[in-house]
Parts: C-alpha cells; structure tokens; sequence
C-alpha cells in the first residue's frame, strides 16, 4: 500500500512537470540552463535539495545507529549555516557572471583546456560516488514502502535507478527545479509528521522517551549520544562540523550539480533572495532522520526487523517506520526520503551529463554539433552516468566515508579557482597544486602513515586534514611566487581586457 501511495505519486508528478517543461525545452541550452531565465524561487528550491538527499538522510541515520548518535546532525546543520549562504550569496552568483556554462569551462578559463578537461573528468569520477551512494538511499526508501517485501539488492536499487533517471530525462534542469519546489514542502512536512507520530508510539508502548534514554545509558555508553551538541568532544569538531564545513564549501563551489541552478539564473537577485529560505530547509532537513535513528536503536523488535533486512544501520528507520507507523504514513515519510534523494541523484546525472556531453564530447571530439545533436548527447550522457551509479549501488556498502573521500578532490581545485577569481591564475601553479593535493589524499585513504594512529590517536586520520593543508600551501605559496594573468573578477584584469567577470555588466565576447 505505501509503496502503491509512494509510486502512484513520483509518477503522476514526473509527467506532470514532463508535460509543462516540454514546450519549454526546445534546445540544449534549455535543458542545460533553463534558458538562463529561472527566478529566484526556482533557483532557492532547485538548489536546497541538490545537497541533501543520502547526505542529510540515510549517511547520517546510517552514522547515527553506527554509533554517533544525534551529533551526526552536526553534518546538516553545518552545511545548511556555512555552505548554502556562501554559494547563494557569493560563489553562486560568481559561476553565473561567467556566462560560461559550466564549471570546467571556468578552469578552462583561468588555466587553459588541459586541466578544464581533467577536472572534467575527475568531476564526474568522484560525483559518481556521491550518485552511487544516493541510488542506496533511494533503494532504502523502497525497501521500506514496500514492507520488506522487495529485496534492497537488486530490485529496490533498480527501481530508484528508474525513478531517478525519469526525474531529469526529458525536461533537464527546470524539470528537476519544479520538482523539487513540491517536494521540498513534502519532505520537511512528511518527516517532521513522522517523528513527532514515532515519539507517540513510543510514549504510548514504551511509557515514553526515558526508556530510550535508559536504554542509551545501559547499553550504549551514555546518553549523551542523544544531544547533538558535545562541543567539547574533539571529534565532534575534527570529525564532523570541519569536514562537513570545508568539504561542502569547497567541493560544492566548483561541482557542476551543485552550480547547475547558479547557472540557470536569470540574475545575481534569483540567486540571492532566497537564501534564508534556503538555508533554514537545509538544517531543518536532517533532524528528523538523526533522531528516528537514534530511536530505533533504542527499540529490540526494530533491531531484529532491521537484521532480517541483513543491514542495520541502512534499514534502522524504514525499520523503525514498519513497526511504529500506520502505512499511509510510511507512504509519506518514504516519500519524503525519496524527494530528497532522487533530487540529489536526478543533479548528479544531470550535472555530469552535462559535464560529458558539454566538455568532453562536444569540445574535444565534435565542436561543431548541431543544438540538436548536443541536446541527444546531453540526455545520452545522463542515461550513461545514471546506469554507472546504479551498477556501483548494487555493490555499495558504508556511506559516510564515501562522501569525504569523493569531496576531497574538490579541494585543491577550489583553491586554485578562488586564488584565480580574486588575486591571480597561474596554470603550472594550479597543476602541481591539484597533482600533489590528489597524490597526498590518495595516500592519506588507502596508506595512511603509521604515526597517524600511533600518535595522533586517529583523530587527524581524515584525508581532509593533510588535502587541506597541502592545497592552501602549495597553492598560495606557488601562485605567489609564479607568474600568471590577473584574477577574473579583478580590477587588473579589467585593465587588461577592458571587462572583468563581476557583476551584470560581463561581455560575452571574452578574450581567448
């Protein structure tokens, strides 16, 4: 039934949004950016679900029951605070005033084809985990509508695949942006029902939220898991609220998903205004996930519902969801978890098909595509990416450290690119930076020095730490000391090229 509720709703919404953005979306340039013309409501509610989905949901519910409790909210309310104001107000804006399209084409700009083309394709590597790992959050959610009757591996990842691809196929970003005005509403109303309808249940068959709280000090080290401050717990800060801070803004700030509605604009106000709005949906999104984790491992017949599932941590609250809810209410807590994901998913395919459609195939192999042909490639390449996500869902395990790992290579990349809007862009800079930064984080992941457990206790073990480091020094450093061409947005360049790239007033015959 809840899975009849869930499907009968995603499906009449697609066609719906399908129907009305088709006589929109007649080119490429449509499909990419919406024509350039979105309004700020549309570009605040086609941006806020971007970054939630599995990262606000199933990763933190996933680190909740893993044993971090209510502190895994620090994780959304980070990024809702720090990371959505910086791009609505400042790097959003920045990718617009390009007029350029996409990110690579930025890189392209400041340090010239070669590393546009690698970040390219290191973008769409590293955002192809993050797809990965959305596919298993919207496999959890179909886990749980339909009861546990369909297995999560293969058939619920597959059928996310479906819904997901559907999400962004036909009408491209203002498809996906009028989805997510709905369901933006649906997943903050449908979650917050659904928690407050679970701490009922517990009131009324555990005789009320001090038996969690008993079971937490007996059985899992205190209930100080409950509280999501700790604030003063080392890693609390070293393991949550940085990585999530650094890890989103930089990453975020040079990703093609994330800058997709920036792009899609119709001015820096569309941008802007809506930031509050933004910003709040973004911390409020998470609670109810992290709380109904930190419940459900509370409660033994949730636990065994969850092991029969044969992943814990995964399936604690569709578990908890079976057990303490009536149906018509997991229908809407699952399709809650589904707005948020096949959003998240549906940008990624979005973004990355772009990304290959737009900077690799188009400029590399057929620079003179027809609009037509590029706008058949465009969603070829959505197809392509969205069935190498799900091929890797069907294998995927641990969430959360899949995240820093794939938004660790956004960094080095974000230091170059901002050193190269405001102060100056050099390429062999910006090369060794990002080469030595990949090499250094790729060793801190899979070969970690031993002085790192034996000395720091683990607690720096993070790749972001040392990838941090070495980007802002070498990047600083080298483009100090080497020369290069003044900055895109400053007065030097303007001197230089008669324009610069800040503000309404940019040109669109830019120099090569």
């Amino acid at each position: 039934m809840a899975l009849a509720i869930a499907l009968v709703y995603f499906v009449a919404l697609i066609v719906i949004a399908t129907l009305y953005t088709k006589r929109k979306v007649k080119t490429a340039q449509d499909f990419r950016n919406a024509g350039d013309g979105m309004g700020w409501a549309l570009v605040t509610f086609c941006f806020v679900l971007v970054p939630l989905g599995s990262g606000h949901t199933l990763s933190l519910w996933e680190t909740a029951a893993n044993g971090q409790g209510a502190t895994a909210m620090w994780w959304g309310i980070g990024a809702g605070a720090i990371f959505l104001p910086l791009m609505m107000l400042w790097f959003g804006p920045w990718v617009r005033q390009t007029r350029l399209g996409s990110v690579p084409a930025i890189i392209e700009k400041m340090f010239g084809r070669d590393l546009g083309a690698v970040h390219a394709c290191f973008q769409t590597m590293t955002w192809a985990g993050i797809g990965t790992a959305e596919l298993c959050a919207i496999g959890t959610a179909i886990y749980g509508l339909s009861g546990g009757a369909i297995s999560y591996r293969p058939w619920c990842i597959i059928i996310g695949l479906i819904l997901a691809i559907f999400y962004v196929f036909f009408g491209g970003v203002l498809q996906m942006a009028w989805l997510n005005v709905i369901n933006s509403i649906v997943l903050i109303v449908g979650s917050y029902i659904s928690l407050i309808m679970v701490a009922v249940w517990v009131v009324a068959n555990l005789g009320g939220l001090d038996a969690v709280v008993e079971f937490y000090n007996a059985s899992l080290g205190g209930a100080h898991l409950l509280s999501n401050m700790n604030l003063d717990r080392p890693d609390v800060w070293l393991q949550t609220i940085i990585p999530v801070i650094v890890l989103h803004s930089t990453c975020g700030a040079v990703s093609q998903c994330m800058n997709q509605p920036f792009f899609a604009a119709k001015d820096d106000q569309a941008c802007r205004r809506g930031v509050f709005l933004g910003a709040g949906m973004n911390m409020m999104s998470c609670v109810p996930w992290v709380l109904m984790a930190c419940i459900g491992v509370a409660i033994a017949s949730v636990v065994a519902r969850a092991e029969a599932g044969g992943e814990v941590a995964k399936l604690i609250v569709p578990s908890l969801a079976l057990e303490t809810l009536p149906t018509p209410i997991v229908g809407l807590l699952m399709i809650s978890l589904l707005s948020a994901t096949l959003s998240t998913a549906g940008s990624i395919f979005l973004g990355n098909g772009n990304v290959i459609a737009t900077d690799i195939i188009k400029r590399a192999w057929k620079p003179n595509m027809s609009d037509k042909e590029h706008l058949k490639w465009l969603r070829v390449c959505v197809l392509i990416q969205a069935i190498i996500c799900g091929i890797a869902a069907l294998k995927m395990d641990v969430l959360f450290t899949l995240f820093l790992w794939c938004f660790s290579f956004g960094m080095p990349v974000f230091v170059v690119y901002f050193l190269g809007m405001i102060w100056k862009s050099s390429k062999v800079a910006a090369w060794i930076t990002i080469v030595v930064s990949y090499v250094v984080g790729i060793i801190w992941t899979f070969w970690p020095p031993a002085f790192m457990n034996n000395i720091l206790m683990g607690i720096f073990a993070l790749n972001i730490y040392m990838v941090m480091a070495v980007s802002i020094i070498l990047g600083v450093i080298l483009t100090a000391v080497l020369p290069g061409e003044p900055g895109l947005r400053t007065k030097k360049y303007k001197e230089k090229y008669g324009f610069n790239y800040k503000g309404d007033s940019v040109i669109l015959d830019q120099p090569k």
